[in-house]
C-alpha cells in the first residue's frame, strides 16, 4: 500500500507529464505542426481522466488536418502549374507540417526544396540565423539580448516556412519552449520536495524548496500555493494543540471550535480530524448521559412516547448505543402494555373536545401498533371534527 505522500508524489509527477504533453501540443498546433500536435494530444489522452483532453478536441484537430492539408496541396499544385516554385515549396511545406503522409505531397516538397533558387534562399536565411545566434550568445545587455532573441525567432519562422524540418530553425523555434518545460520540470521537483519535507515535519526545508519553485517563472504559482499550504499546515498544528489543551481541561465547546478550525485549515492533517472526532464522541457521550437520565424520568412518569422519541434521536447518531436501545425497548414495552389505557384516555379527551391531547394518545398507540384500528379511526374522526369546526367558524365570521 502506498502512503498518502507517495500517492501525492506519483499523482503530481503524472499530472506534470500530462501537462507537458498538453502544453507542447498547444504550442505545436499554434506553430502549424498539426500532425505533431495530434500525437502529443493522443499521448496525453493515454492517461485517461488525468488529461483535460476531450474527444471533441481530437476530432476537431483531425478535421483541421484533413481540411488544411487538402487546401495547401491544391494551392501547391496551382503554384507549380504557374511555375511559382517558391510559393509551391511553401504550400507543400505546409502540407508536410500538417500531415506528412498526405497523398504525394512529400515528392513535390523535395522537388521544390532542391530547386537552386529555393535552396539558395534557405542557405541565406540560415547564415543570418547563425550570425544572430552567435550575437545572442555574446550579448550582455538585457534589451539587446531581447532584440536578438526576437530576430532569431523571426528568422527561424521564415526558414520553417520553406523547410519544416530544418534542424537549425526548428531547434531555435522549439528551444525557448523546451527551456520553459525544463525549468518547469526542475521547479516541480522542488515543489514535490517541499511537500515531502512538509509531510515529514521539516517546515524550514519545505519553505526553502517552495521559495525556489516560486523564484522560477514556470512554477511561480505552484511555489506560492506550496507556501500557502505550508502556512495552513502550521495553523492546523497550532489549532490542534489548542484544541487538545481545551479538551484536557474539560472545555469541550472551545476544544470543538478550535478542532473545526484546524480541520478547515488543512483537511489532510490527520491529527486534526482525529482530535475533532474524539471531541465530538465525548460531547455526544455527555449529551447522551443527560438525555438518558431524562428518559428514565420520562419512563417513571409514564411519558413512554417521549422516552421512545428521545432514544430514537440517540440511536440515529449512535446505532450501537446499548443503554439507549435498552431504554427504547423498555419504553416501547411499557407503552404496549398501556395501549388499552391510552385508548380509553384518548376517547375521554375526544368526547371532551380536547382533540390535540387526544391525538397525542392515539399517535402514541400507533408508534407501537401501527395497525391499531381504534386509534386510526379516532384520528380520522379528529381530523373530520376539526374540519367541521373550522367550516362553522368560517361561516359565522
Amino acid at each position: 500500500m502506498l502512503s498518502p505522500a507517495q500517492k501525492r508524489d506519483i499523482y503530481e509527477r503524472v499530472s506534470e507529464d500530462v501537462k507537458g504533453h498538453i502544453e507542447r501540443a498547444t504550442f505545436l498546433r499554434g506553430s502549424g505542426y498539426l500532425h505533431e500536435a495530434l500525437s502529443e494530444y493522443q499521448q496525453a489522452q493515454f492517461y485517461g481522466d488525468l488529461a483535460p483532453v476531450v474527444p471533441e478536441t481530437i476530432e476537431l484537430l483531425k478535421n483541421q488536418i484533413r481540411t488544411e492539408s487538402k487546401a495547401a496541396y491544391n494551392r501547391g499544385q496551382k503554384a507549380l502549374a504557374a511555375k511559382d516554385y517558391e510559393k509551391a515549396l511553401k504550400e507543400f511545406n505546409k502540407v508536410m507540417r500538417t500531415d506528412p503522409d498526405y497523398a504525394d505531397a512529400e515528392k513535390y516538397y523535395w522537388r521544390m526544396l532542391n530547386r537552386p533558387e529555393n535552396a539558395r534562399r534557405i542557405s541565406e536565411l540560415e547564415s543570418q540565423l547563425w550570425g544572430v545566434q552567435r550575437s545572442l550568445r555574446n550579448a550582455q545587455d538585457k534589451n539587446k539580448k531581447q532584440r536578438r532573441q526576437q530576430q532569431a525567432e523571426s528568422l527561424s519562422k521564415e526558414i520553417l516556412a520553406y523547410q519544416y524540418d530544418n534542424s537549425l530553425a526548428y531547434d531555435q523555434h522549439m528551444g525557448e519552449f523546451e527551456t520553459y518545460l525544463e525549468q518547469r520540470r526542475n521547479g516541480m521537483a522542488q515543489v514535490r520536495q517541499g511537500y515531502h519535507f512538509m509531510l515529514s515535519g521539516d517546515f524550514d526545508a519545505a519553505a526553502e524548496a517552495f521559495k525556489k519553485a516560486r523564484a522560477t517563472e514556470a512554477t511561480a504559482r505552484e511555489g506560492v500555493n506550496g507556501l500557502y499550504r505550508l502556512q495552513k499546515r502550521k495553523d492546523a498544528i497550532y489549532l490542534t494543540n489548542l484544541a487538545d489543551s481545551a479538551f484536557r481541561r474539560g472545555d469541550l465547546a472551545q476544544a470543538e471550535e478550535r478542532a473545526v478550525k484546524a480541520v478547515d485549515a488543512d483537511k489532510e492533517y490527520a491529527p486534526a480530524s482525529l482530535m475533532l472526532k474524539k471531541i465530538v464522541r465525548q460531547r455526544l457521550a455527555l449529551e447522551s448521559d443527560s438525555i438518558l437520565s431524562d428518559t428514565r424520568k420520562m419512563i417513571a412518569d409514564g411519558d413512554y412516547r417521549g422516552a421512545m422519541e428521545a432514544m430514537e434521536d440517540i440511536l440515529h447518531k449512535e446505532p450501537q448505543h446499548k443503554e439507549a436501545r435498552a431504554l427504547y425497548v423498555q419504553a416501547r414495552d411499557a407503552l404496549k402494555a398501556s395501549i388499552e389505557d391510552y385508548i380509553e384516555l384518548g376517547s375521554v379527551l375526544f368526547n371532551q373536545s380536547r382533540y390535540d391531547e387526544a391525538s397525542d394518545y392515539f399517535d402514541s398507540v400507533l408508534m407501537v401498533e401501527p395497525e391499531n384500528h381504534i386509534a386510526q379511526t379516532y384520528l380520522k374522526r379528529i381530523i373530520l371534527r376539526k374540519q367541521t369546526l373550522q367550516m362553522f367558524n368560517t361561516e359565522t365570521m
